[in-house]
Order: structure tokens, then C-alpha cells, then sequence
């Protein structure tokens, strides 16, 4: 019979090659996950080209593996056909018109009128961001009701944003008005980018944006 400090002592060791076993299993692990990252975003952005140059019905699964370097087989064993990649896509780029650029925040060192100018100014560098093909996801949103979905989803979460922007500004408002103001505000500013980014407004944009900025200041004063 093996004495205590012998079975411990066994413990022990196979504990401490357990431990190296599946250290080595991680760093074998990492470089695949790596990889796998890599193949996945590269065929996102072969995928988002070609949906901005020829729209998701003009593109196929075999033209986006093929610009991706990868066979059809690998496309498939990341996204089950090219309508999952184009609403994976729209939704990581809808989501940073909330997070990365449009994360709206009052600087309380500056005026009014000069936070609503910054904001304006955020909201419309958010378009700068692959335009070509926010604006063929735009065209799918009045057509397709997951895309119109994705959409509706962010644009509510930036109507929250504004509203707590507007919140400390509203004495003559009640409360659950705030909803409508954002929208109204929300909609005013994107129209207007939409008219400067994607319908080749002649206009000059800065001056639009100033007379938006006017406009908004008058607006919120009044609330």
C-alpha cells in the first residue's frame, strides 16, 4: 500500500503535467483561433466590397471566397449563405455608429450651439465610414425586414442617446415627449447627411451643417 505522502506526492505530479498538457494544447489552440479570426474578416471584407460594387443580389458565395482567398467550403463553415454575411456586416457597422463614432457626449466646457455643431459633425463622419455600402444596405432596408430591423434597432438606441442629451434642457416638456424631440432630431440630421453623402447634394455641407446647427439650437431652446 502506497503511504499518504506517496499518493500526494503522485497527485502532485499528475497535477503539474495536466497543467502543461493544457498549456501546450492553448498555445497550439491560439494560432488556429487566429487564423480563423483572420479567414472570417477577410471574407467580411471581400464580402462588403463587392456587396457595395454589386449590391447582394449581383454578388455570389463564389465570388466572395474567391476574392477572400478562400475555398467555398471554409466560406460556408463561417456563415450559411451570403444573406447571414451581409446582415453580420450591416449589424458590426451599424453598431459603430453608436459605439466607436456617434457615442454622443455633452462637453460641459463649451456651449449649447457647439455641442449640438460636434454632434452634428460625428453623425455625419459616421457616413464617411464604407458609404457605398451603407447605401446599398439603406436601399434593402425598405425592401427586406431583417435589414429594416438592424436599422430600426440602432436608430433606437440612438434616439436613447439623444434623449438624455436633451433631458436637462427640457423645462417645458413632459418627460415622455423626449422620445418625439429625438426622432425629430435624429431624422432632421440624418436626412441631411443622407442629401450631402449619398444624393450629391450641390450644397455647400458646411454651411448645411451650420444652418442644421441653428436650427437644432432654436429647437432645443424652445423646449
Amino acid at each position: 500500500m502506497q503511504s499518504y505522502e506517496a499518493t500526494t506526492g503522485a497527485d502532485h505530479e499528475g497535477s503539474e503535467g495536466l497543467s502543461l498538457i493544457r498549456g501546450a494544447l492553448m498555445r497550439i489552440r491560439i494560432p488556429r483561433q487566429q487564423r480563423s479570426r483572420e479567414r472570417r474578416l477577410k471574407i467580411m471584407e471581400a464580402a462588403r466590397d463587392l456587396f457595395a460594387r454589386k449590391g447582394i443580389n449581383g454578388t455570389s458565395s463564389n465570388e466572395i471566397a474567391r476574392q477572400a482567398g478562400v475555398s467555398i467550403g471554409t466560406f460556408y463553415s463561417y456563415f450559411e449563405n451570403k444573406k447571414t454575411l451581409f446582415l453580420e456586416i450591416l449589424r458590426e457597422h451599424l453598431e459603430l455608429f453608436v459605439t466607436d463614432i456617434y457615442s454622443l457626449q455633452t462637453d460641459a466646457t463649451i456651449s449649447l450651439k457647439d455641442n449640438i455643431r460636434e454632434h452634428i459633425r460625428k453623425a455625419f463622419k459616421v457616413f464617411d465610414l464604407h458609404p457605398s455600402f451603407h447605401k446599398e444596405a439603406l436601399v434593402l432596408k425598405f425592401s427586406d425586414p431583417e435589414v429594416k430591423k438592424l436599422f430600426d434597432e440602432v436608430e433606437q438606441e440612438q434616439i436613447l442617446i439623444i434623449s438624455s442629451l436633451v433631458e436637462p434642457y427640457c423645462h417645458k416638456r413632459k418627460p415622455e415627449d423626449l422620445q418625439e424631440v429625438s426622432k425629430v432630431i435624429h431624422s432632421s440630421v440624418e436626412n441631411i447627411a443622407h442629401a450631402v453623402k449619398f444624393l450629391d447634394s450641390p450644397m455647400n455641407k458646411e454651411r448645411l451643417i451650420e444652418e442644421l446647427t441653428e436650427m437644432l439650437y432654436q429647437y432645443v431652446n424652445s423646449l
